[in-house]
């Protein structure tokens, strides 16, 4: 009997966390092995494959301290039913290329999960700029006021941000579905198996070529967690914003994302958006427990990468599911303050650089000197407690510049000021516009894609559980 102590920390934790989470993909595995041992002539085997199906559908046998984990457990069971067709399925089958299977097609499952949330919170980004596209608003640079922008202009460049998530994403999934079915402990095996034909089943890319690594590698699951890290990282900064936003009245949630006081009767919190930051820290926390717990660790079959990995990735996963959504949720329709926006935008000095500008292109003299000038001009202003706003051509004359007044005055209009912006990237209306437009086709490709790659990878998951007088190898 196994020490008390070990049931509970290790055995009975890891036998309840694989049958919540990976029992699907424990059968998908076992099963695409079963019809590869089948087709490759193993007698028995497809005995074995019509046995796991029907398994399939009973009720999975709660936690018996007396036998190891699920796999011991499932093998009990297929021996109690056919003795032969067990026998035969443990052919070319280690416990280490079938954990790290199981392992690769769970993550492979939530990061199409996690996909489908980005998409939808890009979609819901690009449909809230559209909206957004004359919203003045003054952008901060280290943290002080610096240019007027767009709110378009702002959530398109967040967007960018998470098309290229998206693409890390991909990138990943790319690395992470190939198959360690047949590396068996580490060596491979000396029966004449299909290694290219288990993957197939179970709609990986190929397998793993070299069956050492099949068993040892967690670079995939640190390059996943990566990839959450840095989406993660991303979407925090931007709910700092918005909660800054949110404490000046320049945007408000809707009714059901905000909480009020029990004291204060005028609070209108926005809770969503502090949960969301609290779930994106949580979710890098645990991204980077993934690295620790690969780093410094033979480079072989051990737990640290292996089921000690699996509840800290379940929950990367979970947090960053739930912070995307609640952030999802609360950019779909949340109040904009567009005139505090350009209030602050007329009376501040986010301006300046164009009346620096316009100088510039009156004089014709360099915008360094048009620069210096502007300084010397606003130091008089605050000496005098005044707004930039208030500047008149006597004061621009005062540190030897002269400027029409049509030209000052336009120099000062926040909305001229975006509108003259038009070269590639820039926020006036017409070149943001453009820039949704591709972002909406690169969003709709990128959508078409995860489409593609989901329905492939259910329709292989839809044929291992068919029922056992329909199973069969598949197409040849």
């Amino acid at each position: 009997m196994w020490h008390d102590v070990y049931l509970k920390a290790v055995l009975q934790p890891d036998y309840q966390y694989a049958t919540e989470h990976l029992l699907p993909h424990l059968f998908d595995a076992l099963t695409a092995h079963a019809l590869m041992l089948g087709r490759c002539g193993v007698q028995h085997a497809d005995a074995a494959a019509r046995h796991l199906q029907a398994l399939r559908e009973e009720p999975f046998p709660p936690y018996d301290p007396r036998i190891e984990d699920v796999f011991f457990t499932l093998d009990q069971a297929l021996v109690r039913r056919d003795p032969a067709a067990a026998g035969a399925l443990r052919t070319a089958l280690s416990r280490n290329d079938l954990d790290m299977t199981i392992y690769r097609l769970s993550a492979r499952l939530r990061l199409m999960r996690a996909l489908h949330r980005v998409l939808t919170l890009r979609r819901t980004l690009l449909a809230f700029a559209q909206r957004e596209l004359d919203t003045v608003i003054v952008a901060y640079t280290h943290h002080q006021p610096a240019q007027p922008t767009t709110l378009a202009h702002y959530l398109s460049a967040v967007e960018s941000n998470l098309a290229r998530d998206t693409q890390r994403m991909l990138g990943a999934l790319s690395r992470l579905n190939l198959s360690p079915m047949g590396a068996v402990a580490l060596g491979g095996t000396s029966f004449p198996i299909d290694r290219a034909r288990t993957a197939e089943l179970l709609a990986f890319d190929g397998p793993l070529e070299n069956t050492y690594d099949a068993v040892s590698a967690s670079d995939w699951q640190v390059e996943l967690a990566s990839t959450v890290m840095v989406a993660s990282t991303t979407l925090s900064r931007v709910l700092h914003d918005l909660l800054f936003w949110a404490s000046r009245g320049l945007i408000a949630l809707e009714d059901g994302l905000v909480q009020g006081s029990s004291v204060m009767p005028q609070k209108r919190n926005p809770v969503a958006l502090e949960h969301a930051r609290t779930k994106f820290s949580k979710a890098i926390g645990m991204a980077q427990s993934v690295t620790l717990s690969t780093h410094n660790v033979p480079f072989g079959d051990i737990n640290d990468p292996g089921p000690d990995m699996q509840p800290s990735l379940h929950g990367m996963w979970q947090e960053f599911r739930e912070g995307t959504e609640l952030l999802t949720a609360s950019l779909a329709a949340p109040f904009v303050n567009r005139e505090g926006w350009l209030h602050e935008a007329r009376q501040g000095e986010s301006v300046v650089t164009e009346l620096a500008d316009a100088i510039t292109r009156f004089t014709g003299d360099g915008f360094r000197d048009a620069h210096a000038r502007i300084k010397r001009l606003l130091a008089a202003l605050h000496a005098e407690d005044r707004p930039l706003s208030s500047v008149t051509p006597l004061d621009l004359a005062g540190v030897g510049v002269t400027l029409p007044e049509a030209d000052l005055r336009a120099a000062l209009d926040p909305a001229g000021f975006i509108a003259r912006r038009v070269t590639l990237g820039g926020p006036a209306p017409q070149v943001v516009a453009a820039q949704l437009r591709g972002a909406s086709d690169r969003l709709n490709t990128d959508t078409d894609r995860h489409a593609a790659l989901t329905r492939r990878f259910m329709d292989a998951h839809t044929h291992l559980r068919a029922s056992p007088g329909a199973l069969t190898g598949g197409p040849a």
